[in-house]
């Protein structure tokens, strides 16, 4: 009997060696963390969606979405590569986890690289024009070549695979926002008339309808309900000396005796425009200088997006809600009413075409001041958004400073009564501190 187990053993013991030399031959996957590269890769793709928001004349809750939609997909393709932290999958409206970890060696920058090209091609569409679909490819192509160079061809085709796997189910949670359906919806403009002489009616003639009339029925990313309203506590009255008169008066006689400071601070948050294309734009852009001057690293660049790009979404959509709920006059309609001696009156900043109530402005710098705070504390900086335009660059310290600065700029503008402005910073602080309690990230 033992003779003829020798050769079983024999064999047995052969293959366990094998087995053994087989696990010594496979080296254990090693990812390079989110945490080892530079956060400028985000700021540059954040620069150029920026600079297209701007050129493809987006408008301000459309901005809002992009840069949500871009912050979250920055995010969520680099999660795998940050194991301290946790995916938005069950965290935020509608989003489950659709990609395992890769389960071999990736590129992080080229898997951002990859998403964010194919989601922003998806989110401006066909009707990008030339120039900026050139722009997209340029950056794309910049960053593959690069880290072609680094990387080799393996790795980075592999990483290419990963993100347009990543986008593709991206785009798919995307197109369920509602977005697509309120493009088709129609709207009935509210008359103003002696019943409703609170209502808002347009202050340019060649525009009859208000701008995104359905934007509150858009399905938010992360807060529950799109109606998180702040109600005013000043009823619409048109009898000189009521409280509401006064805060129109109080927007005439500024407008009547406007100083250069007021000037400079209006004109800075306009972006340059005259109206109001960007207002999260510019706080996009604060981002950026803030990448580079605290030279943040590609994960806390991608956190810094995800939180304060999801903030303003769902304060757009909050602001958008209200506005319409509350479809206040303009200033500009009351002045001319209301207010004697003012019936051609027109103030600094033209009049946008949608509901006073609350200020647009005010609800996103509340909700991007608040999530900023949270991750940087009372930061004092130097904006420097609009120093191209001719603007001295402003000094702020703290971001709750920069966003009062925004509302105020807005009355100082002629646009917004004070309570809008007031109101707006403090509803978005509050959607901001909603978001903070159902989003965890680590």
């Amino acid at each position: 009997m033992k003779i003829k187990l020798i050769p079983q053993l024999l064999i047995a013991s052969i293959i366990l060696l094998l087995s053994s030399c087989n696990n010594d031959a496979e080296e254990p996957l090693t990812q390079t963390p989110v945490s080892n590269f530079s956060g400028k890769i985000a700021r540059d793709w954040m620069e150029i969606v920026r600079k297209t928001v701007k050129i493809e004349n987006k408008n301000p809750p459309q901005a809002s979405r992009i840069y949500g939609y871009n912050g979250l997909a920055l995010y969520e393709s680099l999660i795998s590569g940050m194991p301290q932290n946790k995916s938005l999958s069950g965290q935020i409206n509608g989003y489950t986890n659709f990609m395992n970890a890769p389960n071999y060696e990736v590129d992080y920058p080229l898997i951002a690289n990859e998403v964010l090209y194919k989601l922003n091609k998806s989110l401006f569409g066909s009707a990008l024009s030339t120039s900026s679909a050139t722009r997209i490819d340029s950056i794309y192509n910049a960053n593959l070549t690069q880290r072609n160079l680094i990387i080799g061809a393996n790795k980075t085709n592999k990483s290419i695979s990963y993100g347009a796997q990543i986008a593709e189910k991206l785009i798919t949670y995307i197109s369920g926002d509602n977005f697509i359906q309120t493009r088709s919806m129609t709207y009935n403009v509210p008359a103003r008339n002696s019943l409703h002489p609170e209502y808002w009616a347009s202050t340019n003639p060649s525009v009859s309808m208000p701008l995104e009339p359905f934007w509150g029925a858009i399905r938010p990313i992360s807060i529950s309900s799109s109606d998180m309203s702040v109600p005013s506590e000043i009823p619409f009255d048109s009898t000189a000396g009521s409280p509401f008169y006064n805060q129109a008066l109080e927007v005439y006689t500024i407008s009547q005796q406007l100083t250069q400071s007021q000037k400079s601070i209006a004109l800075w948050w306009a972006d340059g425009s005259g109206s109001t294309a960007t207002p999260p734009g510019h706080w996009v852009a604060i981002e950026n200088q803030l990448t580079t001057d605290l030279n943040l690293n590609l994960q806390q660049a991608a956190e810094m997006y995800a939180l304060v790009g999801i903030s303003m979404t769902d304060a757009f959509i909050c602001c958008w809600y209200s506005k319409f709920k509350f479809n206040l006059l303009r200033s500009q309609t009351y002045i001319r009413d209301y207010i004697p001696g003012a019936p051609t009156w027109s103030p600094f900043i033209p009049t946008p075409p949608f509901p006073e109530y609350p200020s647009g402005h005010s609800v996103c710098s509340g909700a991007s001041a608040e999530i900023l705070t949270k991750l940087f504390g009372n930061l004092a900086f130097v904006d420097k958004t609009n120093t191209n335009l001719g603007l001295n660059p402003r000094y702020f310290n703290s971001f709750y400073d920069a966003a009062n600065e925004a509302a105020i700029s807005r009355v100082y503008g002629g646009i917004h009564f004070r309570e809008a402005s007031e109101k707006g910073v403090l509803q978005g602080r509050m959607i901001a501190q909603d978001l903070m309690i159902r989003i965890k990230l680590k």
